[in-house]
């Protein structure tokens, strides 16, 4: 033997010499070996390897230690008998799961008979000890991990992988918690890495998966017996089962990028039926299996296998009132379009109003959840199947699908849906969120409705018609919003109450808008309330005299809103808008904190767009200005900063010191875009103090 160049024959030594090592450590008397702890058993099944291999002059490579290892295994487990010594075999099956990953693929292939056959005891007995039975696994992880396609193709009836596979899948489902641990990650990794095939799933994939779905199905079969006695305890003592039947699907479905396109449907229909459960756990469980099965046909390679998961699942819609399993399966497609959207983005946009009416007709039911559920479905196709692509420059074909889901959402506001108008509402909110400014000619009648609602003294959804408003002028910008729900109060229209109630909404929520809309339809308006005011004189003021006062305040306070990144910048922002700034700054102290607030926007949000680490093309689908325009209209801001400076400066000095603050944050923004010296400002600001 010390001849023999090869350590992988060390297990072909006499049994003589394997016997004597193992005797080193093999010994059941009192004090002995099996009285060891595990750790000092193994210590001592490694050092007689090691002293065995020193013997016969071989170096310590893992081939070297496999082989000897492999020779001990068939000393303490024995086919026809099982385990004759248990202690070491422990150890031994330990050592051979650390061991056996730095093996040679083409050894592990022709060992493969030999190790499934000693472990094949050790799987198959219910009495076995999870070390054991976890190092076991280890084993047969790396064993099948070694295997090409054409020890795959061998049958479940032949000592081959998919033996060794059908019994993994049936440990995977142990009560043992470490150890159905330990069968379910070899599963995975086995599934992740198969041989090199040009078929998208692994070859042994459809078997786990039919094993999983029938263990599944049994087990909910066991559970939802009516023939048993002391039903409620026997469910209960099911409930375990089931988690970790499910637990085996999520493990395959996770595994094999996606799931077996031959079992999705069965998979579904399992799915469903466990989502009746009254039990929330089990319900979970079995959208977070759909969860997963969808994340894995995200990807390019698995996405074929969608279009056929989200047939399975449209074939399986519940009845119309079917409170229990309804909402369960709502959420489902819900997931499963945001997941198409990924993967084709502009096919999915084109289902959506297909889509939009599928769901819509179950914001018409009597049940609550299922309207809530609806609404959220809703919600998601527009948030997650609306492209930027098409909001940025839609096609033909683009440009009618818009018109169609605009009709779809203004027929929400309908009386067949007044039951689910606040759900409706989050709706229409994610609509105009969605389509942004492209909303502009197609949610017209959308808006008209919602504002003779909000204007409506007995309508009780005010506050959410204001989410839906503000979502609105953030969306489209003021000016739209403005055209069709004017505030008539300049020059009330006979018939038509005023919309004062827009100025906060529209303060809150403007921004990248046309500033000359401002100059154009506001400060017309604040002229004109502050000429009623000065028209009234020095007489007591009256309710109408303050609420004058009040409108210019708050016409004013919308001057920030549209400071936040103008798109007319250029051409709105001139000498006599300048002027008329810097007069009202000396002139009407109380407005100075929102003129300073706009002033210091206009250059902070432009400098924000420059700061920004994203493509102009990016940046433009957002805010509609790249960073080209940004940096010109901090050019263009440039060329006002000395007057500005010098306004502000002045101000500055005849403001107590306590309502400096906005000032001077006003005057830091200029100070860093002003392309001349500022010490001339600085030393007149020293003299007039």
């Amino acid at each position: 033997m010390a001849d023999n160049s090869n350590p992988g024959n060390f297990a072909n030594r006499p049994k003589e010499d394997v016997q004597a090592a193992a005797s080193k450590g093999g010994q059941s008397s009192a004090g002995g070996f099996a009285s060891m702890d595990p750790d000092k058993q193994t210590a001592v099944v490694l050092s007689a390897v090691e002293d065995t291999l020193k013997d016969q002059n071989h170096t310590a490579t893992p081939t070297a230690y496999f082989a000897a290892l492999l020779a001990l295994l068939s000393q303490s487990i024995v086919p026809s008998d099982g385990v004759v010594n248990k202690e070491l075999a422990s150890s031994v099956v330990y050592l051979l799961d650390l061991v056996t990953s730095h093996v040679p693929a083409a050894l592990l292939r022709s060992k493969f008979s030999q190790i499934l056959t000693s472990l094949g005891p050790t799987l198959a007995s219910e009495d076995a000890e999870a070390p054991l039975l976890r190092s076991s696994i280890g084993c047969l992880e790396s064993l099948l991990l070694a295997q090409d396609s054409t020890a795959w193709a061998l049958s479940q009836t032949q000592i081959s992988p998919r033996r060794a596979v059908a019994g993994l899948l049936t440990l995977a489902s142990d009560h043992r918690p470490k150890v159905r641990k330990r069968a379910q990650d070899a599963i995975t990794q086995i599934l992740k890495h198969p041989p090199p095939s040009p078929s998208l799933d692994h070859p042994v994939a459809d078997m786990c998966a039919e094993t999983a779905l029938k263990t599944l199905s049994n087990t909910l079969a066991s559970s939802g017996s009516k023939k048993r006695r002391e039903k409620d305890r026997t469910q209960e003592q099911h409930q375990p089962g089931l988690l970790h039947a499910l637990q085996l699907v999520k493990t395959v479905a996770s595994a094999s990028g996606g799931w077996p396109s031959k079992k999705i449907e069965p998979l579904c229909e399992v799915l469903m039926s466990v989502s009746r459960s009254n039990n929330e756990y089990l319900t979970m469980a079995a959208f977070e299996v759909f969860e997963i099965t969808f994340t894995g046909m995200a990807d390019q390679v698995s996405s074929a296998k969608l279009p056929r998961l989200m047939e399975a699942v449209s074939e399986l819609k519940p009845s119309q009132n079917d409170s229990q399993l309804l909402p369960s399966w709502i959420a489902v497609v819900s997931r499963g379009y945001d997941v198409s959207a990924q993967v084709n983005p502009e096919g999915t946009f084109h289902k959506l109003p297909a889509l939009f009416q599928m769901v819509s007709e179950y914001l018409s039911s009597a049940s609550h959840d299922i309207r809530v559920s609806a609404s959220e479905c809703l919600i998601s196709f527009l948030v997650n199947c609306v492209p930027d692509s098409v909001v940025a420059g839609p096609s033909i074909l683009d440009e009618k699908v818009l018109e169609k889901l605009a009709q779809a959402a203004e027929d929400l506001l309908s009386v067949k849906y007044q039951a689910a108008w606040m759900e409706v509402f989050h709706v229409q909110s994610a609509f105009f969120e969605a389509l942004r400014w492209r909303a502009i000619p197609l949610a017209r009648n959308i808006l008209t409705a919602i504002g003779s609602l909000r204007a409506s003294e007995s309508f009780n959804g005010k506050k959410e018609a204001d989410a839906v408003l503000s979502k609105a002028i953030e969306s489209m910008g003021p000016e739209a919003v403005l055209e069709i729900l004017p505030l008539n109060l300049k020059t009330p229209q006979k018939g038509q109450a005023g919309r004062a109630w827009l100025l906060p909404l529209l303060r809150d929520n403007t921004i990248n808008t046309n500033l000359a809309h401002f100059r154009s339809e506001f400060v017309p308006l604040s002229e004109a309330m502050y000429q009623r005011v000065i028209d009234h004189g020095a007489s007591e003021k009256t309710m109408e005299v303050k609420i004058f006062e009040t409108i210019v305040q708050q016409t004013w306070a919308l001057f920030p809103g549209y400071c936040n990144l103008p798109l007319d910048l250029d051409e709105a922002f001139n000498q006599d808008f300048a002027e008329l700034l810097a007069n009202l700054l000396y002139s009407q102290p109380e407005l100075r904190a929102d003129i300073c607030r706009g002033l210091q926007t206009l250059v902070e949000s432009n400098r924000e767009i420059l700061a920004v680490e994203a493509a102009d093309e990016e940046i433009e689908v957002r805010s509609r200005i790249t960073k080209s325009t940004a940096q010109a209209n901090l050019d263009h801001l440039a060329t006002f900063a000395g007057n500005l400076l010098a306004v502000l400066f002045n101000v500055y000095s005849q403001t107590l010191p306590q309502y400096r603050g906005y000032i001077l944050q006003c005057i830091n923004a200029y100070l860093s875009i002003t392309k001349e010296k500022v010490t001339v400002f600085l030393d007149s600001c020293i003299r007039s103090t």
